[in-house]
């Protein structure tokens, strides 16, 4: 059934009488996917101004370090951001821009010259999660991904305020519960702390029941669950995903050195063509599928990859410890039928715990959150330091 277009701005309610294009995940991190069936040209620039600008300040410190970032590669435009740094084994308070120290008042009174040429070492940026502009932007990125999927406002409007003075639009805010994700289960365990770390953004829309769930996962690090309904009407089936990476895909075409059939075959599977003996054909065949090479992606398929990279030594650790192995194969079994093809609805909206029993992920989650919050700690310094690897390899 194709989705009607909006006639009223979910905001003002007023008619849209030019559409306007809005980012999803906000453009400024990245985010490709687009709508202009949310709100009009005025309201979309109150959001933008008050609700993007400061949510997407908070990641300055990521995207200042990303090579070939999907939105810009000028460093004249990369915003400053605040951290910490290391000077004569003392911790000061400073602002970097670029993963360079631009700034540190306290150091320049203390030492009373100019600090620019001191050997300066990063040690910390600063991340502030907990706050109500991250909670608001999270929000309207699963708001807005709703809404575009074809979900009725009246389902959402909870969470939505508003607050006007006439018709005049004051405040936007979202009040949608958010749970932080935690892996339950070996499998995710695996994916994210043991796999190779790529940059992505994805979201994952589900329905359970009577609630309307949305996974976001913001540069492979920031995960949280954001409850957008716990009223849906009886029958409601709600499920798509969404995913993308994040840097410039590098088009250049390889120097092809094909001396032998097994040549052929690396470059055929690194492409994902058919192989060819006849050399300018084999070439065409790479130069479109470059071509055709897209930021977005299958999140079947990056779950699929990452499993089928899975190292031998890895898999034959779990089989030799029968505490691994069956928590393992009931994972597998969760997130993937007996040809190997993953369960895409499964993955994230549903978990096993050590007897195979099936439970929603996000309560689940929430359960375990009630009880200890040393392990999600634990998690999220990993992801936390996951990324920063990354980015100090790719930086050099």
């Amino acid at each position: 059934m194709r989705k009607m277009s909006r006639q009223n701005c979910v905001y003002c309610g007023k008619e849209i009488t030019t559409r306007s294009s809005e980012h999803v995940i906000q453009n400024a991190l990245g985010g490709l996917y687009e709508s202009e069936d949310i709100c009009c040209p005025e309201c979309n620039n109150y959001v933008s101004r008050f609700i993007d600008a400061p949510f997407t300040k908070i990641f300055n410190p990521i995207i200042s370090q990303i090579v070939n970032f999907s939105k810009t590669n000028n460093t004249k435009s990369l915003q400053p951001c605040t951290g910490k740094i290391l000077y004569n084994n003392k911790i000061y308070d400073a602002f970097i821009k670029g993963g360079k120290v631009v700034g540190c008042p306290d150091l320049s009174r203390e030492l009373k010259s100019d600090i620019s040429k001191l050997p300066l070492q990063i040690v910390a940026y600063d991340f502030d999660l907990g706050n109500e502009i991250f909670q608001t932007g999270m929000a309207k990125i699963a708001f807005n991904y709703a809404l575009d999927k074809g979900i009725n406002l009246d389902i959402l409007k909870h969470g939505l305020n508003i607050e006007k003075t006439n018709d005049d639009i004051q405040k936007i805010s979202f009040t949608y519960p958010m749970i932080p994700f935690y892996p339950l289960n070996p499998v995710d365990k695996y994916i994210e702390l043991d796999t190779d770390f790529n940059l992505y953004h994805s979201m994952i829309l589900f329905s359970q029941k009577s609630t309307l769930w949305c996974y976001i996962d913001l540069f492979n690090t920031f995960q949280y669950y954001i409850l957008l309904s716990d009223c849906l009407p009886d029958g409601t089936n709600v499920y798509d995903n969404y995913a993308q990476t994040l840097q410039k895909i590098n088009r250049k075409e390889p120097e092809l050195d094909l001396h032998r059939p097994k040549d052929i075959m690396i470059f055929a599977q690194q492409y994902g063509v058919e192989p060819c003996m006849n050399k300018a054909e084999f070439s065409k065949r790479i130069k479109n599928a470059i071509a055709k090479k897209s930021q977005k992606k299958d999140l079947k398929s990056v779950i699929s990859d990452k499993m089928a990279n899975m190292p031998i030594d890895y898999s034959l650790q779990i089989a030799k410890d029968p505490k691994k192995l069956l928590p393992f194969a009931n994972s597998m079994r969760l997130y993937f039928d007996d040809n190997d093809e993953p369960r895409i609805k499964n993955f994230r909206t549903l978990t096993t715990d050590a007897n195979g029993c099936v439970a929603s992920y996000p309560y689940a989650i929430n359960t375990i959150l009630h009880q200890d919050q040393t392990s999600l700690r634990l998690y999220t310094m990993s992801k936390f330091n996951r990324l920063t690897a990354f980015l100090n390899q790719k930086m050099k």
